[in-house]
């Protein structure tokens, strides 16, 4: 009777040692990108001036590191950022959602490496535009894969001059 308990919990040890083999996870070879270098991707704008009269969209990553990453100016479809160290102008595609200022709260733009998309929620009212509380930036590679930024930013329209 002893030998026969005794196996048992050797069985049962063994079983144990097999199962925790099989559910490791293997050593993957490709190397693990973290969000900030996805992040990354995207270069920092340099600050844009508005023309009397003019609106603009302006939007920055919602996080660290926070940069200004994206701006279109109204009554254009067009639109401009700096995609892998380059700065590339962008053009609308489309636009559906709900109307913001001059704008729509979700759009889609193509540039030469993919597609843009642009969607968000309207925040509050400020004098001369309008939050953006939160929202996100798709960059979508010809190559299919897609890369999600957390946004913020606003809508603001330069005064006329008088």
């Amino acid at each position: 009777m002893p030998n026969l308990r005794l196996s048992h919990l050797a069985m049962i040890l063994l079983s144990g040692a097999v199962l925790s083999a099989c559910a490791s996870k293997a050593k993957s070879e490709t190397p693990v990108i973290s969000a900030s270098d996805v992040i990354n991707r995207t270069g920092e704008l340099p600050p844009q001036t508005l023309p009397p009269g003019a609106c603009g969209l302006f939007l920055w990553t919602n996080g660290e590191p926070l940069r200004f990453i994206f701006f279109a100016k109204a009554g254009t479809d067009t639109a401009v950022m700096e995609i892998d160290g380059e700065q590339r102008a962008l053009r609308l595609t489309s636009s559906k959602g709900d109307l913001f200022g001059q704008f729509m709260t979700r759009m889609t733009y193509a540039s030469d490496q993919g597609n843009v998309g642009v969607s968000f929620s309207a925040g509050e009212m400020l004098d001369g535009g309008q939050r953006i509380e939160g929202g996100r930036l798709s960059l979508v590679g010809k190559d299919g894969w897609e890369t999600m930024i957390p946004v913020f930013g606003l809508s603001a329209c330069q005064p006329d001059s008088r």
